[in-house]
């Protein structure tokens, strides 16, 4: 067999895409309009020719950033006749009640769409652009950042393909990332304690207008609606650990027996849970995390390769996208790539740091319903504030999924919402979360965003 040194050499003087997934495939369309040929190395092979799923959640969710990027595509509205509106979750508590929180307070909705059909959609699309080239069952072994160049595996064996750039878009395990890191500083990757394994839950039993969750704080399980009428479920829980964990779980009956005794109203729903907890995989969640994502002017990391993060806030493709539509903007604003990926990077790394810190956290608040006093003040002053100001304060998910302002200012703006509702109940106590309208309103500082301890008084 011979070795990379015996391989086909190829030259392709335009950009290579490692990585064919939803935001590979879109950034080589933002590209190749502005910059010419644009190559997509793809390792898996073409998921329109059968098999599905490759693994991934069988459904990704769409909000204002995706929207878009798909806007600037040309492909809004045809993504859209594939798209269930959601407009809120509803949490089904352990105590038998159920509440519904709006996604955003006018009632506009997120979008649910099945990721297989999109991603076939965007390849369609992408196959149609003049310019771009698709290339399956390549496997991209190690990038060359100075020349720069990939060395490709397929079934005739390896080759060197030199190009102009190279993006890396290739996920959690990035070949990209590893050359990067090899010159820069290593990124962090890491598993969550978190495993989960996707359920098919039939429909016609629950609201298909909203997302539905049931949180026992140990275990999470949560259905989305498809454009089938069925659902897409997910059950989350620990990998290893205390009970219950799919460590200490082991086996399809004891993993039934967990699953029947937290969620009783979802067992019932689905005829052959038992069969498909004991047959379905069980998938670990991958972080990632890294300060550096461009090298020089050949090379540039987005979407998963450089902030791999949970789901629980429905953002990672989002701004996957939103990474793809920064960089040719940065493009657009200078002709020298070393400036335009430098100004890339600067701009997007704190943004998802945010967005990874807060989608972690959207987990805890979700599988994990307020029980104390303590808290459920804290909620209920928030949502007071949020309701009696809402030009000063936006709730943290409407702000990331209704505007594109910047996930850091989002998380900063929470940060500062946190900081004011733990001001006033520290200074007025409790009975503040009760008062009237305009006591509320006279306990509030004049800029909230500047509030201590010391100077949130009623006046």
């Amino acid at each position: 067999m011979r070795g990379p040194s015996e391989g086909r050499a190829e030259r392709n003087p335009g950009i290579v895409v490692v990585g064919g997934g939803l935001v590979g495939v879109v950034t080589a369309m933002y590209l190749a309009r502005r910059f010419g040929p644009v190559t997509i190395l793809e390792k898996r092979s073409d998921p329109r020719r059968g098999g599905r799923g490759q693994g991934r959640s069988l459904t990704v969710m769409l909000s204002a950033r995706g929207w878009r990027v798909l806007s600037d595509l040309g492909l809004e509205q045809t993504v859209r006749e594939i798209c269930v509106p959601l407009h809120g979750r509803c949490a089904h508590l352990p105590d038998g009640s159920s509440h519904v929180t709006p996604y955003s307070r006018d009632g506009q909705p997120i979008w649910s769409v099945e990721r297989e059909r999109l991603h076939h959609m965007l390849l369609d699309a992408a196959e149609a652009t003049p310019g771009i080239r698709v290339r399956f069952e390549q496997r991209v072994r190690s990038v060359d950042l100075d020349e720069p160049a990939v060395l490709v595996e397929d079934g005739a064996g390896t080759q060197r393909l030199t190009c102009r750039r190279v993006l890396g878009c290739d996920g959690a395990h990035s070949t990209a990332r590893a050359a990067l890191a090899a010159r820069t500083a290593p990124a962090e990757v890491r598993n969550l304690e978190l495993a989960y394994q996707e359920i098919d839950v039939p429909g016609g039993w629950l609201d298909s207008r909203t997302m539905h969750y049931w949180p026992t704080g140990d275990a999470l399980f949560a259905a989305f609606p498809m454009p089938s009428g069925e659902y897409s479920g997910s059950l989350f829980m620990r990998r290893e650990g205390p009970a219950p964990s799919y460590a200490t779980a082991d086996g399809g009956q004891d993993l039934y027996e967990v699953f029947a005794d937290r969620f009783p109203e979802p067992t019932a729903a689905v005829p052959d849970i038992a069969e498909q907890l004991a047959t379905k995989s069980v998938s670990t969640l991958t972080v990632v995390r890294c300060d550096r994502w461009v090298w020089r002017d050949t090379f540039a990391l987005l979407g998963d390769a450089c902030h791999a993060m949970a789901p629980f806030m429905g953002h990672g493709m989002n701004c996957g996208f939103e990474d793809a539509r920064t960089l040719v903007d940065c493009l657009d604003a200078t002709e020298d790539w070393t400036a335009a990926l430098a100004a890339y990077e600067k701009s997007r790394i704190e943004d998802a740091h945010a967005i990874s810190h807060l989608s972690y956290q959207h987990y805890h608040i979700m599988a994990n319903p307020p029980q104390d006093e303590t808290a459920h003040d804290r909620g209920v002053l928030r949502k007071r504030l949020v309701d009696l100001f809402p030009d000063r304060f936006v709730p943290l998910y409407e702000q990331c999924a209704f505007t594109e302002e910047s996930y850091a200012s989002v998380l900063r703006n929470d940060q500062r919402l946190d900081r004011l509702v733990e001001s006033l109940l520290s200074r007025h106590g409790t009975e503040l979360v009760t008062a009237s309208d305009s006591r509320l309103r006279a306990c509030l500082p004049l800029d909230p965003n500047t509030v201590t301890l010391e100077d949130s008084g009623c006046s």
